[in-house]
This record gives C-alpha cells, sequence and structure tokens, in this order.
C-alpha cells in the first residue's frame, strides 16, 4: 500500500494567544491554511496563492522592550540577592538565573516583527509570523509556489503597471461585484485607558515611596489605586471591544488584567502570611494593614518580593500604555484634519472686472 501524501505541511513558528490558544500556519498544494486552536476547537482561515496580493512585514519595538524590562528585572532581582544572607538570597539569585536565561533566549530569537496578508478582500495578520528569522524562512519557502501560481513581473511589467491611467483600471473593474461589506470598528477615544494607565504610575509611585517610608497612608493610598486599577480594566477592556484602538493598546490593556489578578493573588498570599505571623491581629484587618505598612521592604523579603513585582509591572504597562494611547490619539487626530481638509470645497477668488 502506497504511503499516503500529506496535505499539509505546518511552517516555522507559532504564537501562543493571550491565556489559551495557539497560532499555527500550514502549507497546502495551493492555498495557505491559518489555525487557532484552543481546548479541542480549531478556527481556520484558508488562504489561496492565487488571492495573494502582498505579504507586508513590519519589524517591531516589541523584542527590544522585552530584553530592557528582563534586564531590569534581573538587576532588581539582583539586588536583594546581594543584600540578604538567608536563604531569600539564595531564592532571589535564583530567579535573576531563570531570568537571564530567558534574555539569552530572546536574543537568540532575534528582532520581533508583524506580519499581514492581504487579499482583494481582506487583510490578515499572520500571529505565528511574529519574529524575522522566522518570516524570512517562510516567505523562502513560499516565494517559489506563489510565483508558480500567479507567475513573475518583470521590472518592465511593473514600470507599465505604475505608469497606467487610473481610468484604465477603473474600467477593467467595471462591473465586477463589490467586496462584501465590512462592518466598521467604533471609534474610542481611549479616555479609560489613559485613566488605567496613569492609575498604574500612581501606584508604582507609591509603591516607590514604601522603600523609604514606612507609613500607613502610602499602602492605604495603593491600596484604593489597586481597587481602581481593577475597576478602569475591566471597563478599558468593554470599550475596546469592536473598536479601531491599535492592536498593541489592546494587547497591554489584556496583560494589565492579568498582572492584576496575579497581583491580587500574591497580595492576598502576603496578608495571610502576616496575619499567621501574627495571631493577635489576624481578624483585625486594619491592624494587619498597619503591621504591614509599618515594616520596611528591606527587612521583610516576602514584602520587597511583593512591591518590586507591583513596581515592575506598574511602570512596565503604565509607561508604555500612555505613549502609545498618545500616539494614537495624535495619529488620529492627524486622520481627522486630513480628513476634514480634503472634504472642504476649494475658495476660488475672482478678481474685479474693470469698469
Amino acid at each position: 500500500m502506497a504511503n499516503k501524501v500529506k496535505e499539509y505541511h505546518k511552517l516555522p513558528g507559532s504564537k501562543k494567544g493571550f491565556l489559551i490558544g495557539k497560532y499555527s500556519l500550514w502549507q497546502g498544494a495551493d492555498h495557505l491554511l491559518h489555525i487557532f486552536s484552543r481546548f479541542g476547537i480549531e478556527d481556520y482561515k484558508r488562504f489561496y496563492f492565487s488571492d495573494i496580493q502582498a505579504v507586508i512585514t513590519c519589524k517591531t519595538i516589541v523584542g527590544k522592550v522585552q530584553n530592557i524590562i528582563l534586564g531590569c528585572l534581573i538587576l532588581l532581582f539582583l539586588l536583594p540577592a546581594y543584600i540578604f544572607d538567608s536563604n531569600w538570597s539564595i531564592f532571589y539569585g535564583i530567579v535573576s538565573a531563570v531570568m537571564f536565561i530567558f534574555l539569552l533566549f530572546n536574543l537568540y530569537r532575534g528582532p520581533t516583527c508583524e506580519t499581514r496578508l492581504m487579499t482583494a478582500v481582506q487583510t490578515e495578520k499572520l500571529q505565528s509570523l511574529h519574529r524575522l528569522k522566522t518570516t524570512f524562512r517562510v516567505m523562502n519557502r513560499l516565494r517559489p509556489q506563489i510565483q508558480q501560481i500567479q507567475g513573475t513581473l518583470s521590472r518592465e511589467d511593473l514600470n507599465e503597471m505604475s505608469i497606467r491611467p487610473a481610468g484604465s483600471r477603473a474600467l477593467q473593474g467595471h462591473g465586477q461585484p463589490d467586496a462584501s461589506p465590512v462592518e466598521a470598528a467604533k471609534h474610542e477615544n481611549g479616555r479609560a485607558h489613559m485613566i488605567l494607565f496613569a492609575l498604574l504610575l500612581i501606584d508604582g509611585t507609591l509603591v516607590t515611596s514604601e522603600f523609604f517610608i514606612s507609613h500607613v497612608v502610602p499602602t492605604l493610598l495603593s491600596s484604593v489605586a489597586s481597587l481602581c486599577i481593577g475597576i478602569f480594566v475591566i471597563i478599558a477592556l468593554v470599550r475596546q471591544h469592536n473598536s479601531d484602538l491599535p492592536g498593541s493598546l489592546r494587547t497591554i490593556t489584556w496583560t494589565t488584567l492579568g498582572f492584576v489578578c496575579v497581583t491580587f493573588v500574591v497580595g492576598y498570599i502576603v496578608g495571610m502570611v502576616f496575619a499567621f505571623r501574627n495571631p493577635s491581629i489576624a481578624y483585625n484587618q486594619w491592624e494587619i494593614l498597619k503591621a504591614i505598612s509599618n515594616l520596611s521592604p528591606w527587612d521583610s523579603p516576602l514584602k520587597l518580593s511583593y512591591n518590586i513585582l507591583v513596581l515592575c509591572g506598574a511602570f512596565f504597562l503604565g509607561i508604555p500604555g500612555l505613549i502609545i494611547h498618545q500616539r494614537s490619539e495624535s495619529w488620529g487626530k492627524k486622520l481627522a484634519t486630513s480628513a476634514s481638509n480634503s472634504s472642504r470645497p476649494a475658495v476660488v477668488s475672482r478678481a474685479p472686472e474693470p469698469g
């Protein structure tokens, strides 16, 4: 019995979805198959080689940001490893070593990118092609297949297409059915996102002050800021659904939700540990809060770990979030201004007639 020929071949590259799922790209005989799989459910999108008009790859700064964050985390965990002499020093040293391994692995994977596939009716982001090295390998593999079906264009053909009048191209497309209408994304000003990221910076500043001030006021204000962050992250997620906000801003907002969940769990654990160590105030939340506030992070490795976690998350999410929000807002204003200028009727002045 002859061996069965594989219908699809997996292309290099994959990417995990947020919390769940995985993106992958598969090559068929005459098309690409983009798959998003999660818990036994798979979503398929098929792109025929004959319909592909362009594959656009743009280098991003995500990899550099990841390296900077990992480097800062290594330094932050090396500091308590140097200060403490107990088993906590070994713990912080191990965490720093793990972070260093992640940094080396991220450097090995190379620069990050964003890849989009364009057809006549849609533009699809290929999530699995998010590293330049992987994208180049995949494109070198797909290019002969696409050229075999579509043919190749010489420089003379490209020049002829560029100088062809627009009217002739419009006449060629006359009579063809229009593409199916796509529901337009709603406009969102991102005000909830701006408040969310500002609260993150405020929370990070309050946690930083606890390294120098052992008082209940910064801790209490930080708790209030954390509560507001939890509220506004839900509002921001609801507001960004089916909106025109950039994908990077959406990703940071979802990451903030994960950060809020992690800090809530870790904060609960820290509170339980303090309650077990001080059974006399275990049932008095205010006394526990004061006991935690009066304890310097330099005297408690547990509190130091929690403060480092909150400090890193607040600044590493708040600062990029505000920058991306500001850029998207300024870009939206430019688009609105250009659109209003293009729709404004031209004013023609007429010289007065003699006599």
